[in-house]
């Protein structure tokens, strides 16, 4: 028996985390880090807004102070399950260094010159200030952002109100390619029931860290439960790292092997045919649009060979309709975006996966479940609901252009703000109003970052 330096070092790393542990008694590691706090403890539900998935949580509240989070365990695919972003949380509302008043600046852009107003005297400049822009340059000058969530729908009656059409989100920054692609081809965005899959293609979705808590306890229990799961990621991540295949795919290649996939379930009849032929149209023009994206074709574009893109789509067609090609979330944002989730919800159909057992289902609100069910079974949110509201009438900055079509109108294309500011079309956008989201940031390594990082008398945000 030989023992190699990484083995030895393996072992002896196991041996020493098996004795450190055991000197803890059974269920330390799980007690609770503020089981010790004493005073009045309520348990508040909410959703987590540390990321777009908005998990069901509780907050434990000591004395009006927010102790503590976890997950919710009346969400039963939730739990008290958490991750540590969500879990964070109480850091954020707790940090010393939280604004919590309106701070003006006081001297130069890019100075740290600031003082604390309050409210009042917030309320009256802000108002001031874009009431004088409205009378000069009028109400569509005035751009608002914001982060989708419980605030936006605010922030956007507020710019309906004002008599603004340009309200975006920032979702051409993220899902947007994914988003579009699900509404115009399935009519709104799925979900996966990847607890009960038995075989999971990913195209750079990493589940294991870009994670909804949910979908990542459905992931382990299909691998405890057997599934293959294959990766298609340029990168090393987790999910590559603990799938049964990697391939580490060519960058900007995803949309050649989706297409080469396509082609083979096609042209070896592995498509789910009563489904296609009951619940599609177009499959004729399909079947000729992939006549020529052969697998040896993807193999020089993507550097994945033929033979394994053959083998992937005949495993993954033999376990429909339990199988999946993941949507994903957000990609890297090439110019074949869109195009890339269209094929990934057409492969998908093709294995008769919709509305199936360990397949894809439409998400479906508390309304819809009501309906469905005869009864009340979920209660529903309300919603901001001002009536008679005018309609702004100037035309959107964004929406001037045939490619935008398809994009939501109340997200848009927030890029589009810096456009506007810098070529004066289609008319000047003076003010910009922005809630929960850092384009600064986000945007550092595009023209569009620079200019916002520069002093400039045309960008406000307040």
């Amino acid at each position: 028996m030989s023992i190699s330096r990484r083995s030895f070092l393996q072992g002896v790393g196991i041996g020493c985390s098996a004795c450190a542990l055991g000197a803890f008694p059974p269920g330390a590691l799980a007690r609770n880090p503020i089981a010790g706090i004493s005073g009045k403890t309520t348990l508040t539900p909410s959703l987590c807004e540390m990321c777009s998935f908005r998990c069901p949580i509780q907050a434990q509240v000591v004395n009006n102070k927010t102790v503590f989070i976890q997950g919710n365990p009346s969400a039963p695919q939730q739990g008290t399950r958490i991750c540590a972003r969500g879990g964070s949380g109480v850091s954020l509302v707790n940090d010393p260094q939280r604004i919590v008043k309106p701070m003006k600046r006081t001297g130069p852009r890019g100075d740290s010159e600031w003082q604390v107003i309050s409210w009042q005297q917030a309320y009256q400049e802000i108002a001031a200030k874009m009431n004088a822009i409205k009378a000069q340059h009028g109400p569509e000058s005035v751009a608002f952002s914001s982060k989708s969530g419980s605030l936006s729908s605010h922030l956007f009656h507020l710019a309906t109100a004002f008599g603004s059409p340009n309200t975006f989100t920032h979702a051409s920054t993220c899902p947007a390619g994914k988003a579009i692609a699900a509404k115009v081809m399935m009519g709104g965005d799925l979900a996966m029931d990847i607890a009960n899959t038995r075989y999971l293609v990913s195209f750079g979705h990493n589940l294991y860290e870009g994670i909804e808590v949910a979908d990542t306890h459905e992931l382990m229990t299909a691998q405890e439960k057997g599934a293959k799961m294959v990766s298609f990621d340029p990168r090393l991540s987790i999910f590559s790292s603990k799938a049964d295949e990697w391939h580490a795919i060519r960058p900007g290649g995803d949309l050649a092997v989706l297409l080469a996939m396509c082609h083979v379930m096609i042209d070896e009849q592995l498509y789910d045919a009563s489904f296609v032929e009951r619940y599609t149209s177009g499959f004729e023009q399909l079947a000729q649009a992939v006549k020529e994206t052969t697998p040896e074709w993807a193999a020089a574009q993507a550097d994945v060979p033929a033979d394994v893109i053959v083998r992937v789509t005949r495993e993954l067609a033999a376990c429909a309709p339990h199988a999946i090609v993941s949507p994903g979330h957000r990609a890297t944002f090439s110019q074949e975006e869109i195009d890339m989730r269209r094929m990934i919800f057409t492969l998908n159909v093709l294995l008769g996966n919709i509305e199936r057992e360990g397949g894809l289902y439409q998400k479906k609100n508390a309304s819809v479940y009501n309906k469905l069910a005869g009864e009340k079974v979920a209660p529903t949110l309300a919603k901001l609901n001002i009536k008679n509201m005018p309609k702004p009438t100037a035309q959107r900055i964004d929406l001037v252009a045939p490619q935008f079509k398809y994009i939501a109108a109340g997200g848009g294309v927030v890029q589009s703000i810096i456009d506007a500011v810098l070529t004066q079309k289609p008319y000047p956008i003076k003010a910009w109003i922005m809630s929960r989201h850092n384009p600064i940031k986000a945007w550092i390594m595009s023209r569009r970052g620079i200019i916002l990082s520069r002093p400039s008398p045309v960008v406000r945000t307040w």
